[in-house]
């Protein structure tokens, strides 16, 4: 059996969950709140800032708010929307409020320059906490998407590593000489090449014939090896 001193706590408890869910909030917190919940904006990874503020009421239920977005896009960076203040199915309010949307996330940067095909190791590159609200290309996110990858382009310290900045390490290299293998059911010949085109195992590339000067297209079977179909 509770004590009087339990019976308090319980009741104490109860008012306190009451009075934050009818207790009024500041305008702005309150457009703020409803965003998050209706986008799902996890606190862990977006911030949402109120720039300005049209509306002059300064207490508000969130059930008392409807918003209309001026944007279709998705909500972050800048971010307007229209807001009306409704009581009783009567307009109190109606005016516009903007928010600047923030996202952040743990990716990759770079730690030292890294140049056009260099490779991506974790002596090279940190996993810092990154403002991505900005950012147009997939950034990576792990140590363990950088095994048998390479910069595709120059990178700056401290630039955010992306998916379009990298590349895997290609099986054969433009200008690598490689061996033009021509096999049918009778046998096969073999002739020296020289690789016009990097490519990974199974691709197509072209290739020159170093004997004729003719160039083919080959597909790349090992890193010295380029097989020609019959």
């Amino acid at each position: 059996m509770l004590s009087r001193h339990g019976w308090l706590k319980i009741v104490l408890g109860l008012l306190v969950v009451l009075c934050q869910e009818v207790m009024p909030a500041e305008t702005g917190q309150a457009v703020v709140q409803l965003v998050r919940d209706r986008y799902q904006l996890d606190t862990a990874q977006y911030t949402v800032e109120v720039v300005a503020n049209q509306l002059k009421t300064r207490l508000v239920n969130t059930s008392d708010l409807n918003l209309r977005p001026l944007t279709q896009s998705a909500p972050i960076g800048p971010f307007t929307l229209i807001v009306e203040i409704k009581r009783d199915s009567a307009l109190i309010e109606r005016g516009q409020v903007r928010l600047r949307i923030s996202k952040f996330a743990d990716v990759l940067v770079c730690t030292d320059k890294i140049q056009r095909h260099d490779l991506l190791t974790e002596s090279n590159v940190e996993l810092k906490r990154f403002d991505i609200t900005n950012l147009r290309e997939q950034p990576v996110i792990s140590l363990d998407e950088l095994p048998g990858q390479r910069a595709k382009r120059n990178l700056r310290v401290g630039s955010i590593l992306t998916a379009a900045a990298i590349e895997p390490i290609p099986t054969v290299e433009i200008g690598g000489e490689v061996t033009i293998v021509y096999s049918d059911e009778w046998g096969s010949i073999t002739a020296p090449g020289e690789a016009l085109e990097s490519g990974l195992i199974g691709d197509r590339v072209r290739v020159k014939n170093r004997a004729s000067g003719k160039v083919i297209m080959a597909t790349v079977a090992s890193g010295k090896t380029v097989q020609v179909n019959p």
